[in-house]
């Protein structure tokens, strides 16, 4: 991709020297044929001796010889960028693998693409343009909301829910049985999981089902891999939520609250709006 073409894509102004770029490097790591993106002054003085081409803002130093994109302002263009250069994993082609099965009952868009070995179950609902990536398990009752995403080895258990754009990473459950235990006896987990719209969550981790009523994820929300999340818990609308963190029981997250990296609440415990944890 030309400089220039990367230029005018993010909104920029090239100086110096047209150049093609073959992807994005770090500012240590960089060669001929790279972009930096220069997101701090501090790392300036390394990236302007790699040799690469930079991404920098209207008031950093650089020499005339330098092939360079000029933007208003670094951060809100890191995004475009990256986008640019991004290669999505497609997961699986259009419509159902020969290998996957779907039962009798269970309803698949035709424009949602199921990997292999994926299992859909009786009464399960996959909606318009969803992925399910292949060794997915899909439970009975489910429903996948239009353009969600489950990357693979994803478990969802049944009547779980998932709002429209939602992404899912490799080997998340959703809907375990809930660590609820009464005269030494696991509690019966009668609710289910659900997810608004826009909802991401990392790999590997573990949303509980309700005991009653729902485990609920608001909208737009964020959660990094590892994650744990307990029974009952009510999360709010775009909460970020780092990982190797964990949720107790019960507890209500209000909206807009971030967590910290292996954070931890306790059971029964309320978060307020905007809180820092």
């Amino acid at each position: 991709m030309l400089l220039s073409e990367i230029a005018q894509r993010v909104g920029g102004r090239l100086e110096g020297p047209d150049q093609d770029i073959i992807g994005l490097a770090a500012p240590g790591r960089a060669g001929a044929g790279e972009l930096v993106v220069v997101r701090e002054a501090k790392f300036l003085e390394v990236a302007l001796a790699s040799g690469a081409a930079l991404l920098l803002d209207e008031t950093c130093f650089c020499p005339d010889t330098v092939s360079r994109i000029r933007v208003p302002v670094v951060q809100k263009a890191w995004l475009a960028v990256l986008a640019l250069f991004d290669q999505p994993e497609p997961w699986a082609a259009p419509g159902v693998h020969p290998t996957a099965t779907i039962e009798a009952g269970a309803s698949v868009d035709p424009t949602a693409r199921i990997g292999a070995y994926v299992l859909v179950r009786r009464g399960a609902k996959v909606a318009a343009g969803a992925v399910i990536a292949p060794y997915c398990y899909v439970g009975e009752g489910v429903e996948v909301g239009p353009r969600t995403v489950l990357e693979p080895r994803v478990t969802l258990h049944r009547n779980t829910r998932l709002g429209a754009d939602c992404l899912v990473g490799a080997g998340t459950v959703l809907g375990a049985v809930g660590f609820g235990l009464q005269d030494n006896r696991r509690l019966p987990h009668t609710g289910r999981v659900v997810l608004e719209d826009g909802v991401e969550l990392g790999a590997n981790c573990v949303v509980q089902r309700s005991v009653v009523g729902e485990t609920l994820i608001g909208a737009h929300s964020k959660i990094g891999d590892l994650t744990h999340i307990g029974h009952n818990v009510q999360i709010g609308k775009d909460v970020v939520m780092v990982g190797s963190s964990a949720i107790g029981g019960s507890v209500v997250v209000e909206d807009q609250v971030l967590m910290g990296g292996w954070v931890v609440l306790s059971d029964h415990v309320r978060v307020g709006k905007g809180a820092r944890l």
